[in-house]
């Protein structure tokens, strides 16, 4: 006899299969403008090794382990990276912005299956959860908050982070709802295939190590705990409480490990710790109503808290959490899934939204977590409809209203994938959003510079010192600099290297560092518009002034570029100086001791060239085969006398 619900259950297939390949399609069609959009931003300084290595000067293990974007190295995404440029070495954007899209889809996969499991858990009826499922899973797909982070190269670290993050709560959902019929399966995957996945989540950013803790606000928020093994809370003490535990421990004995970081910021800790209240809010009304000059890539001028009144939205976001929490909480057997979303939300912004002194808003920091604020909302949905959300009026406005929101949300993306799809089109988006970027306006000033337009350059240069705050106006000064040598039509003003002493008197920021390394640069290629002799003396006299350790990568690297510019000048005692005091203090970087090697070699110090040789011969055989190269010249020429003939 045949079985009439096989026909329906082979239908069902079909029809999801329809659905799932016109999203697959849909999502292709409404990122497809922006995948030739330009690199941006730290795309060109993270990505630097793989020209390197297209050049044949870097072997694919200096590209896949010794990069500096994160302290893990993020070898996994490096890896995925280095794999675009062996498919294509021309190192064009579009297969790079094709394959974050591609990543973006398959966490969209994973996004459904979890969210289905989540809503299962929490109570919603099979048929329902997978609907309910698809519709967040879409959702998240198409949030126009989502592009920045899509169509920025780089941000593929913070893509496949998320995706091994979505796979582990897959995977821990999976094996505990069958904690009671497969025991032993359940405890291999959690005991073994979590910390597993989650440490490949890590090697690709290192955000990934809150797979598990977000395993814990699931397992804590929506299952029984008289129905939980103890080997689930032992796991949860092993793997979450004690390192917390032991992470306070460490800050309490050693806060210079964090306050370290905000040497190089214009807000300190407490400060940080007060706005980041507001940008989590901020965040939460760009993922549901993505209007205004919330979006956009530059919010580098998001202004920071510096008391509970000011701004007074401080205080009110601090309430207004906290009123959330403790909401969540009560809530948590009524609405299970509006707590599990508003600690997954919390707990996902736990790293780079918690006291690292990291910049205080990016979009791409809500990339995953914006799934767990769409699972709160649809938990508080249901908890305000109540009983009526089973009256067929009701259902149908809801379909009405989730299929409006997919139209809304998949239109906005579609606008803002436009909008990355030339740079020209992109600063034009970005400049409407946020004018007041320093940020900004310096990408304005190095595009004004490549079209050698001097006065728009040095206005672009006026406006973003006029938003910037007073510790980046020595950043102006020497961006000023910068646009004399760019353009090389006329000599700097006298005025600017008064300008220069007037400034040389706060910190070295860090874009007054890049700026300096800049400046440095076009001065060894050439730069006829700036008195060189006059700069280093400049220069000396700002390090000298700074109160920073000569540790502090701003220093040790301004005084290398100084060392640069003097031995520009011929000033080769001089630049000795400079470069061996940078290369101490940087613990002797290779890039440093190659040109203190070649400074030594000009002045005929034999005992100084085999100091700084028997150094670099540490690093020789690695992947670094420039480093190699003047390793075995340098070797050469110490060998052969050709260094001891020269004068002291």
């Amino acid at each position: 006899m045949s079985n009439p619900d096989v026909p329906r259950f082979v239908g069902g297939r079909l029809l999801a299969g329809a659905l799932f390949a016109a999203v697959l399609a849909l999502t292709v069609a409404i990122y497809a403008a922006g995948l030739h959009g330009p690199y941006l931003l730290d795309d060109i300084g993270n990505l630097e090794p793989l020209k390197r290595w297209v050049d044949g000067a870097l072997g694919w293990r200096g590209v896949v382990f010794d990069n500096r974007s994160g302290p893990g190295g993020r070898p996994l995404s490096m890896l995925s990276f280095l794999a675009n440029a062996w498919i294509a070495p021309d190192l064009d954007t579009f297969g790079f912005k094709a394959t974050n899209l591609a990543i973006h889809i398959a966490c969209g996969g994973l996004a459904f299956a979890l969210v289905r499991a989540l809503f299962a858990q929490g109570g919603i009826a099979t048929r329902h959860a997978v609907l309910l499922a698809a519709f967040v899973a879409t959702a998240w797909l198409w949030l126009p908050l989502q592009v920045s982070t899509v169509l920025y190269v780089i941000q593929r670290m913070t893509q496949l982070a998320t995706l091994l993050v979505f796979a582990t709560l897959v995977l821990y959902l999976w094996g505990r709802v069958r904690v009671a019929s497969a025991p032993r399966m359940s405890a291999a995957v959690l005991w073994l295939a979590v910390p597993t996945v989650t440490l490949l989540a890590a090697c690709a950013k290192e955000t990934g190590l809150l797979a598990i803790p977000l395993a814990a606000a699931i397992e804590y928020s929506l299952f029984d705990r008289r129905t939980r093994p103890r080997h689930v809370n032992a796991f949860f003490a092993l793997t979450v409480a004690l390192p917390v535990l032991a992470g306070l421990v460490f800050l309490s004995l050693r806060p210079d490990w964090i306050l370290k970081g905000y040497a190089a910021r214009d807000f300190t800790l407490p400060q940080r710790l007060m706005t980041e209240p507001r940008v989590l809010w901020a965040y939460l009304q760009t993922t549901f109503f993505p209007v205004g000059p919330r979006m956009g890539l530059f919010h580098d001028a998001y202004p920071a808290s510096t008391g509970l009144l000011a701004p007074w939205t401080t205080a009110i976001a601090l309430l207004a959490w906290g009123g959330t929490i403790v909401a969540a909480f009560v809530l948590r057997r009524r609405a299970p899934l509006f707590t599990v979303g508003v600690a997954g939300f919390l707990v996902a912004h736990a790293l780079e939204s918690g006291p690292i002194g990291l910049e205080l808003y990016f979009e791409h920091r809500n990339y995953g977590a914006a799934l767990f604020a769409l699972v709160a909302a649809v938990g508080l949905l249901r908890l305000a409809l109540g009983s009526s959300i089973g009256k067929p009026r009701v259902r149908r406005a809801m379909v009405a209203c989730a299929v409006a929101c997919l139209a809304i949300y998949g239109l906005g993306t579609l606008n803002q994938a436009q909008g990355w799809s030339n740079a020209p089109v992109f600063y034009a988006m970005q400049y409407d959003y946020n004018p007041d970027s320093p940020r900004l306006l310096s990408n304005l000033t190095g595009r004004a510079l490549m079209a050698h337009d001097l006065d728009g350059a040095l206005r672009y240069i006026a406006a973003g010192e006029r938003a910037g705050p007073d510790a980046e106006r020595m950043t102006a000064t020497i961006w000023r600099f910068l646009a004399y040598c760019d353009v090389d039509a006329a000599p700097a003003p006298a005025s600017l290297y008064d300008e220069f002493a007037e400034r040389s008197q706060g910190r070295i920021t860090s874009y007054a560092m890049v700026g300096w390394e800049l400046l440095a640069n076009h001065v060894v290629d050439g730069c006829q518009s700036v008195d060189r002799v006059r700069l280093v003396g400049l220069a000396k006299a700002w390090l000298a002034r700074t109160r920073q350790p000569g540790d502090d990568q701003a220093v040790w690297r301004t005084r290398f570029n100084t060392g640069r510019i003097a031995a520009q000048t011929g000033d080769i005692a001089d630049a000795r100086v400079l470069v061996h005091e940078a290369w101490l203090d940087s613990d002797r970087n290779n890039g440093i001791g190659v040109l203190l090697f070649q400074l030594d070699a000009s002045a005929g110090d034999v005992a100084g060239c085999r100091e700084v040789l028997a150094a670099l011969q540490r690093s020789e055989g690695g992947a670094d085969r420039r480093l190699n190269e003047a390793v075995a010249t340098f070797r050469a020429a110490l060998a052969s006398g050709q260094i001891a003939g020269k004068d002291p």
